[in-house]
């Protein structure tokens, strides 16, 4: 199935976020309409559920504090992974002492490191991408979206955890479908949240046909290591290695092959910072730090508040809802100099686009590499956008294009 381009239009949306969720003008840039909110409404907003942040500080004093989670909110809510035994949350949406609990035995296995080895691979797979797409289409038009951003996603993913190569059109189809799975749910009709929760079972069967095999023979993978970790007599039970078995799939797919084709588009739209990304192939993970924070792939995030607490003076109460617009803060002008120029000779600096704190997104490391790789090969090739506007799937918070259609010309 394909992502959505076009927006439900209910009669009455609520009044949640601070800008129309539905307006074509703020997914075709929805940077231009922060910097409308932070002029004329400040960094904190109150909305009728809560408060919506754009401030890169206050955006990380609350992702620090202790006083700010997961909670019940609706933002939990809409991210359930379905059971045996109902709907459960994956440990990313939960709170401490659960959360710091699971946290550690998944941060034993997901490392870095881990990441890094299927590096080698990669790199041969999306060169051998971009070799059969110049040898079908020659000078023709191709949609880079489609055809190399996620198989290129889907396939490390599926290395790095272990899924058979079977799997990897299933994957592609469920990544798909799964694109705007962390959207608020009443910006999704009907039809979009049957697909959101189809494809999450989709990833939650293949799960437990892996999770089954790698119990009986274990090998060199990431799911043989979650099934086999522990950590002073804690081990993960049956249902938590399940969701976060799935909550990687879903992670791990939907947000890297987002970054790729944002992080492309950019350098596409920037001829002299291709240039010089082409000549500073060693600077390649400065320059995807710089690519992301320039045009975020995950655009809003929500917390709970657990206990009462201020924003910039605005006082929060129990309950409720906090909108982290991270898309606003890695463009904030009082953190970053310049922030709506892209600059790949920025000096390093933490963006948000992965969140911060204990909550940290799990899934960094494999947007990172994927990123890299995909951008390394891709500019060794004459690469020419066909529209300087594609279409954008629509989500609010994953930012990911619908397509991406371009011309590749020879190698370089």
């Amino acid at each position: 199935m394909t992502e959505a381009s076009v927006l439900p239009s209910p009669d009455a949306p609520p009044e949640v976020l601070p800008y129309d969720p539905f307006d074509p003008a703020y997914h075709a840039d929805p940077y231009k309409v922060y910097e409308k909110l932070r002029a004329e409404q400040g960094q904190v907003i109150r909305t009728a559920a809560g408060v919506a942040v754009l401030g890169y500080q206050q955006i990380s004093d609350v992702m620090r504090d202790s006083r700010f989670g997961r909670g019940d909110g609706a933002g939990v809510q809409d991210t359930m992974i379905p059971t045996d035994e109902g709907l459960r949350r994956a440990f990313m949406f939960m709170d401490p002492p659960d959360h710091t609990r699971i946290r550690s035995l998944v941060n034993k296995v997901f490392t870095p490191r881990t990441v890094e080895r299927v590096r080698p691979q990669a790199e041969v797979f999306a060169a051998g991408l971009l070799t059969k797409l110049r040898a079908e289409h020659g000078d023709g038009q191709i949609d880079l979206a489609a055809h190399y951003f996620r198989p290129l996603s889907a396939y490390v993913l599926n290395v790095l955890v272990g899924v058979p190569e079977k799997y990897l059109e299933r994957c592609i189809e469920f990544a798909n479908d799964a694109g705007r799975g962390l959207d608020p749910e009443y910006t999704l009709n009907e039809a979009e949240l049957r697909t959101r929760m189809a494809a999450r079972e989709g990833f939650v069967d293949i799960s437990v046909e892996l999770i089954e095999q790698r119990r009986a023979k274990p090998e060199d993978d990431l799911m043989s290591e979650l099934v086999a970790v522990e950590q002073n007599g804690e081990r993960l039970t049956e249902t938590e290695l399940l969701t976060t078995a799935a909550n990687i799939f879903l992670a791990g797919f939907s947000a890297p092959q987002a970054m790729m084709g944002l992080s492309a588009l950019a350098l596409l739209r920037h001829r002299e910072q291709l240039a010089w990304f082409r000549a500073h192939p060693e600077k390649v993970a400065n320059a995807v730090e710089e690519l992301m924070r320039y045009d975020s792939a995950v655009q809003l995030a929500s917390r709970t508040v657990l206990e009462s607490a201020d924003i910039s003076g605005v006082p929060v109460a129990p309950g409720d809802e906090v909108f982290l617009m991270l898309g606003a803060a890695n463009r904030d002008e009082n953190f970053y100099e310049n922030a709506n120029t892209l600059d790949l000779t920025r000096a390093p600096s933490r963006n948000l686009v992965f969140g911060h704190g204990i909550h940290f997104c799990v899934a960094a490391p494999i947007a990172r590499l994927v990123t890299q790789v995909a951008l390394n090969a891709l500019t060794r090739y004459d690469v020419a956008l066909v529209t300087e506007t594609p279409r954008t799937n629509g989500a609010l918070a994953i930012r990911s294009l619908a397509e991406l259609p371009v011309t590749l010309g020879e190698s370089k």
